[in-house]
């Protein structure tokens, strides 16, 4: 019954400030009030991020940290593709659950490994109620459990912590823990298959190089941003990793041999349609051969834009209709003012970043036209407007 008050409280609150919340707790004395506030504040930090559980009031949220520092749904389900079907899987660096959670929906067996006594005891409440009572929870460091654990894995998934013993953040797989060069022997011993998570902030190239044995290195944004890395690893691979950016339904796959020999063109002007490529293919690398298999003129070696006189549908990123191209300078800043009254401003490879960019030209920001201002072939500073994303 308790439990019952609990959960109506909580759903009937859900909109209201947990702080004023705090300071009126005499009011509903059959209630643990703090808890709740606690709980209230979590379930809004996951109302976009976490939606499945958002809509589960009993989901126990023991860290605000270890809400910060979660997958996003959106990205749990993407790593699902990884798993054989009806595999058997281990998350060794649990966290709050949303992997494993994601990860065992296409398994045969599934196990969550977890230092943290507390995320351990949330998530022997939480995975029932989302649908997993089946998925096994061990308490302990996971590469130890991994290393005495009996039978073989279809695939192994860690996480690894990035953050050094002050408390900063580390980008490189060498400074996490635990550490992947150190460790690679005993999980590909293990499983067939080795997913790791690291920073969206690695460098690409020396990961690679650190770890030959990666298969395949996916690029996963979300709403614009890169949230992960995602390394698949397997012993024996001889081969040049597949590299994919992937945001959305939209998927552009390469080897880097691809991209160094692509060959491509570039605009001696901006053609009718300007393309800005999504921000998975930025951070994957992929310039030149975005170029030459969309048929794409490339504005600059070093201004990753794309130009057409066709428009390409299905463009892994913005779409652009060009309006004009000026000369930067005091004319054109001038004729801006004149003619637009608003203009949304992206600085690439100009001497301004965008907000001193702005503060140069003085028109706020909103409207349907996009100004890019970068820099040429030709090394000319040109401004580029354009009408919003078609």
């Amino acid at each position: 019954m308790m439990e019952e008050i609990f959960t109506e409280f909580i759903v009937a609150h859900a909109d209201d400030d947990p702080a004023r919340l705090l300071l009126s707790a005499e009011r509903w004395p059959e209630v643990e009030v703090r808890h709740a506030a606690a709980i209230i504040a979590a379930r809004r930090k996951i109302r976009e991020k976490l939606p499945s559980w958002h809509a589960c009031p009993d989901i126990n949220y023991p860290s605000t940290l270890a809400l910060e520092q979660c997958s996003s749904e959106e990205t749990a389900l993407y790593k699902q593709a990884f798993v054989p079907a009806g595999g058997r899987i281990a998350d060794l660096t649990g966290g709050l659950g949303v992997d494993c959670l994601a990860l065992a929906a296409a398994a045969s067996e599934a196990h969550y490994c977890e230092r943290n006594p507390e995320l351990c005891t949330a998530a022997r409440l939480n995975f029932p109620l989302l649908g997993a009572p089946d998925l096994i929870v061990h308490e302990g460091d996971g590469i130890a459990w991994l290393s005495q654990a009996p039978g073989h894995f279809d695939l192994v998934y860690l996480d690894p912590a990035r953050r050094d013993r002050s408390g900063g953040r580390v980008y490189d797989i060498a400074g996490c823990e635990p550490n992947l060069l150190e460790i690679k022997d005993l999980l590909l011993g293990k499983a067939d298959r080795v997913l790791a998570k690291i920073s969206p902030m690695a460098d690409i190239g020396r990961t690679l190089a650190q770890l030959p044995e990666t298969r395949e290195l996916h690029v996963v944004a979300a709403g614009g941003e890169v949230k992960e890395l995602l390394l698949l690893m397997g012993e024996g691979n001889t081969e040049a990793p597949l590299i994919v950016a992937a945001e959305g339904p939209l998927r552009f796959s390469f080897r880097p041999e691809e991209e160094t020999a692509a060959p491509v063109e570039f605009a001696a002007r901006p053609r009718h349609y300007l393309y800005q490529p999504s921000k998975a293919l930025l951070k994957a690398g992929a310039f030149r051969l975005l170029s030459y298999r969309y048929g794409l003129e490339k504005i600059a070696p070093s201004t990753h834009l794309y130009t057409s006189d066709r428009i390409v549908e299905d463009f892994p990123g913005k779409r652009f209709e060009v309006e004009e191209a000026i000369p930067w300078g005091k004319p054109a800043i001038r004729q801006l003012k004149e003619s637009y009254p608003r203009l949304e401003m992206t600085a690439l490879n100009f001497p301004l970043p965008t907000e001193a960019l702005r503060t140069r030209i003085g028109i706020p920001g909103g409207g349907p036209r996009h100004l890019f201002a970068t820099s040429s072939a030709n090394h000319q500073k040109i401004l580029i407007i354009t009408r919003n994303d078609v």
